[in-house]
């Protein structure tokens, strides 16, 4: 079985989540949150994930709070912070 997980960037932190699918919106990817830190542990969380054979992609979501269910985007130029950014995209 293929396991997928989203690294997604949020403000001044980063999460990574395994999810069921690369959906963007708010349902059906029933997203379980591995791990919420600051964008360099969770990079190299998802770095190791995919060391591991899992299928990495990454995203971002502007919002505060909780945000397993809501939307995605995969645009990271529009988002805070984007210059510190160093997105995981792995198909293993």
């Amino acid at each position: 079985m293929v396991k997928r997980a989203m690294l997604v960037y949020q403000a001044g932190i980063a999460n990574v989540f395994e999810v069921d699918c690369f959906n963007l919106s708010g349902y059906g990817r029933n997203a379980k949150r591995l791990l919420q830190h600051a964008f360099r542990p969770c990079e190299y969380f998802a770095q190791g994930l995919a060391a591991a054979g899992w299928i990495v992609r990454t995203a971002g979501c502007n919002m505060a709070g909780d945000i397993a269910y809501q939307h995605w985007t995969v645009n990271l130029d529009e988002l805070p912070f984007n210059d510190k950014f160093n997105p995981v995209n792995i198909n293993n």
